[in-house]
Order: C-alpha cells, then sequence, then structure tokens
C-alpha cells in the first residue's frame, strides 16, 4: 500500500490507480485509489459496487463493513488458480462457461465444497435474464 500510496501521491490527477486484487479495493480506494478489475464481481458484483459507492459517499465505517463481510469470498475464490474458482461458481449457478482449460484442472473436491458454501452464504447477482 505504500508504493501505491506514492504512485497516487507523484503520479498527479489524470493517472488513475485500478486495484487488481478484490481483497485490496477498499484500501486501494482509501487511499485514493480509483476501482477494481475484479474477479470476484463475477458473482457479487452489485455488492462490490455497493461497498464502493458507500466509500466514494464518504461512509468510511459502511464501507469497512462491507469489505469485512465480503472478505472471505475475496479469499476464498483465490484457494486455486484463477479462474478455476470462479468459473466453477459460475458454472455452478448456471451459466455455461465451461470447464478450465489446460494446463488448469477443474477445483479439487475441497475447493468445490468450500465454493458451494459461499454460493449458499452470498446474495449471488447471477444469472443476470436477458
Amino acid at each position: 500500500m505504500n508504493q501505491i500510496a506514492r504512485i497516487i501521491n507523484t503520479a498527479g490527477p489524470d493517472f488513475k490507480v485500478w486495484s487488481g486484487d478484490d481483497n485490496q479495493t477498499f484500501l486501494m480506494m482509501s487511499i485514493g485509489g480509483y476501482g477494481v478489475i475484479s474477479v470476484v464481481s463475477h458473482l457479487v458484483g452489485s455488492q462490490i459496487k455497493h461497498m464502493m459507492g458507500l466509500l466514494l459517499e464518504g461512509d468510511v465505517e459502511g464501507a469497512a463493513s462491507e469489505h469485512r463481510r465480503l472478505l472471505p469470498i475475496f479469499l476464498g475464490m483465490f484457494t486455486e488458480s484463477n479462474p478455476i474458482p470462479v468459473k466453477y461458481a459460475v458454472n455452478r449457478i448456471g451459466l455455461n462457461v465451461g470447464e478450465p482449460r489446460l494446463p488448469m484442472v477443474p477445483p479439487s473436491a475441497k475447493a468445490m465444497t468450500e465454493i458451494n458454501k459461499f454460493l449458499e452464504e452470498y446474495d449471488i447477482d447471477l444469472p443476470i435474464s436477458a
């Protein structure tokens, strides 16, 4: 975060710093980051948007609370190499995005159990009707 803060301080207002890690979005935006390139938004996008909106409105405690609530799924979707967990989850909720391509393989049984738990615990934003 120190390096990111230095970049934000020295780069100027037209240079946008984006988070590439869902679990660091709140922290990065708190120090002046612009947004997120998200993996977990494929599952809880409106909830991430809500967290970011709270932060932009100045409700730091509300955003922090939402971040803490989402942190288990942020971390849990990376227990195996990306995109293995999110592909499994999106397939599981009814959108056929196919299996991971070699050299990646489907998630382990342990990971599937954990991902299934997240799908039950969180208000998943998909599938989106056309």
